[in-house]
Protein backbone atom coordinates (compact mmCIF):
# COMPACT_ATOMS: atom_id res chain seq x y z
CA UNK A 1 0.00 0.00 0.00
CA UNK A 2 1.65 3.92 -0.99
CA UNK A 3 2.40 5.68 1.94
CA UNK A 4 -0.69 7.86 2.89
CA UNK A 5 0.88 10.95 2.61
CA UNK A 6 4.16 11.72 0.44
CA UNK A 7 6.80 12.72 2.99
CA UNK A 8 4.88 12.71 5.54
CA UNK A 9 8.24 13.32 7.79
CA UNK A 10 8.55 16.68 5.78
CA UNK A 11 5.53 17.80 6.48
CA UNK A 12 5.27 17.07 9.74
CA UNK A 13 8.34 19.03 10.38
CA UNK A 14 7.23 22.32 8.75
CA UNK A 15 3.94 21.63 10.66
CA UNK A 16 6.39 21.97 14.00
CA UNK A 17 8.35 24.67 12.89
CA UNK A 18 5.15 26.82 12.23
CA UNK A 19 3.42 25.84 16.06
CA UNK A 20 3.39 28.25 18.89
CA UNK A 21 2.98 25.30 20.92
CA UNK A 22 4.29 22.24 19.95
CA UNK A 23 3.22 20.45 23.24
CA UNK A 24 -0.61 21.33 21.66
CA UNK A 25 -1.87 18.39 19.94
CA UNK A 26 -5.37 20.16 19.05
CA UNK A 27 -2.94 23.11 17.32
CA UNK A 28 -0.77 20.27 15.74
CA UNK A 29 -4.06 19.14 13.88
CA UNK A 30 -5.49 22.66 12.92
CA UNK A 31 -1.98 23.48 11.37
CA UNK A 32 -2.15 20.42 9.36
CA UNK A 33 -4.88 21.10 8.43
CA UNK A 34 -4.21 24.82 7.12
CA UNK A 35 -1.30 23.66 5.98
CA UNK A 36 -1.63 20.77 3.64
CA UNK A 37 -5.45 20.82 2.93
CA UNK A 38 -4.98 18.01 0.47
CA UNK A 39 -3.48 15.92 1.95
CA UNK A 40 -6.03 15.81 4.78
CA UNK A 41 -8.64 15.51 2.42
CA UNK A 42 -6.14 12.18 1.17
CA UNK A 43 -6.23 11.09 4.54
CA UNK A 44 -10.25 10.86 4.83
CA UNK A 45 -10.15 9.59 1.56
CA UNK A 46 -7.82 6.46 2.20
CA UNK A 47 -9.97 5.97 5.27
CA UNK A 48 -13.27 6.04 4.04
CA UNK A 49 -12.12 3.25 0.92
CA UNK A 50 -10.82 0.89 3.73
CA UNK A 51 -14.71 1.62 5.21
CA UNK A 52 -16.03 0.35 2.11
CA UNK A 53 -13.50 -2.12 1.60
CA UNK A 54 -14.00 -3.81 5.08
CA UNK A 55 -17.21 -5.74 3.63
CA UNK A 56 -16.75 -8.14 6.67
CA UNK A 57 -16.82 -5.68 9.36
CA UNK A 58 -13.96 -7.23 10.81
CA UNK A 59 -11.70 -3.44 10.93
CA UNK A 60 -8.96 -2.52 9.20
CA UNK A 61 -5.53 -1.25 10.20
CA UNK A 62 -6.09 2.36 9.19
CA UNK A 63 -7.45 4.87 12.18
CA UNK A 64 -10.32 7.35 11.72
CA UNK A 65 -8.93 10.71 9.97
CA UNK A 66 -8.53 12.27 13.62
CA UNK A 67 -7.09 9.40 14.88
CA UNK A 68 -4.29 9.29 12.26
CA UNK A 69 -3.47 12.74 12.63
CA UNK A 70 -3.02 12.23 16.62
CA UNK A 71 -0.69 9.30 16.07
CA UNK A 72 1.64 11.51 13.50
CA UNK A 73 2.08 14.07 16.23
CA UNK A 74 2.58 11.41 18.69
CA UNK A 75 5.20 10.11 16.82
CA UNK A 76 6.95 12.86 15.48
CA UNK A 77 6.43 13.89 19.34
CA UNK A 78 8.66 11.44 20.21
CA UNK A 79 11.55 11.72 17.69
CA UNK A 80 12.46 15.36 18.98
Amino acid sequence: MPAVIVKKEEKVASVFAAMSNPDDIQEFKTKFKEMYPKEWQHIIAVYQKEERADIKHKGHPMPEPEKYLENTYKVARNKR
